[in-house]
């Protein structure tokens, strides 16, 4: 039941991390906007755990930093920035979807790169899940918005990298807990974006609304979702803990239609439901060993 509970309010607060970036990057910019979501989180979680290496052994520590550099680098700073593009390219519920993909991502890495066996439902449902994103690709009109291709590449890339880090973290950084990484993950993206953020700084003050909305990325989209999404990795497995994303696109659509009237079309709707069915077959129920 407390499961149940944490899945919902992980996809109840990611969901609505779509539709914070239309609130913040008018008035802020995309690198400012990222960066501070980062910082904050980074801030937050150094106040309250310390510094992420602090309960790792001496002699793991260089291993354990470079690991939390290249999967922080890939969890953080590289998909927050596409998809924060994404989003301003197309909606809040399209960016979601393809967000979604990222167990499929994670399912099909785990095949081709660590030889994880493929049963047939697993092999079907990859074939169904990225039916539905070349169909989600094909159909891509939200009312009278015509999503570009560059929107759905930005976003796939971005699932991608999702996919591919939660793998290393289960893999290499399964040892280390999850407020370290949560840490370290948030304070590697924060410091690879600040530069980029600071040739990039918005020519007037933003409104209390744009600070408003970083903050709530920060704290709550980034801080607490990312400890609490860490520790599921930890209790479930990495492909299982990221199927929350299942549950993000239809919070992510109704975020959208209440705060800037968004619309998803008949085909974007089926498409995601197609996607999500072949990615519960994906996973195949199965519990990830780790």
């Amino acid at each position: 039941m407390r499961l149940r509970f944490e899945f919902l309010l992980l996809a109840l607060i990611w969901g609505g991390s779509f539709v914070l970036y239309r609130v913040a990057i008018p008035e802020l910019g995309l690198p400012l906007t990222v960066a501070l979501r980062l910082l904050l989180a980074a801030g937050a979680l150094l106040a309250l755990f310390g510094w992420p290496l602090r309960q790792v052994a001496r002699a793991d520590r260089w291993r354990v930093s470079g690991w939390l550099l290249l999967a922080g680098a890939g969890s953080t700073a590289l998909p927050f920035a596409l998809f924060a593009e994404t989003v301003m390219r197309s909606s809040a519920g399209f960016a979601a979807v393809l967000n979604a993909t990222s167990p499929l991502f994670s399912a099909l890495l785990g095949v081709w790169i660590w030889r994880e066996t493929v049963s047939p439902a697993k092999r079907a449902g990859l074939l169904l899940g990225f039916a539905g994103v070349a169909a989600l690709a094909s159909l891509r009109e939200l009312g009278p918005l015509r999503v570009g291709l560059d929107a759905v590449a930005l976003g796939l890339a971005g699932a991608a990298s999702y996919g591919l880090c939660v793998q290393l973290v289960r893999r290499r950084l399964h040892d280390v807990d999850s407020s370290a990484v949560a840490t370290g993950f948030s304070l590697v993206g924060a410091l690879l974006l600040v530069p980029w953020a600071l040739v990039s700084l918005p020519a007037s003050l933003p409104s209390w609304r744009a600070l408003l909305a970083v903050a709530v990325l920060g704290l709550v989209s980034t801080a607490l979702a990312n400890f609490m999404y860490f520790r599921l990795v930890g209790r479930m497995g990495a492909t299982q803990a990221l199927s929350v994303t299942f549950l993000i696109p239809p919070f992510a659509m109704l975020w959208g239609h209440l705060l800037f009237d968004e619309r998803p079309t008949l085909a974007m709707l089926v498409s995601t439901a197609v996607i999500l069915a072949g990615t519960a077959l994906s996973l195949g129920g199965r519990r990830t060993p780790h």
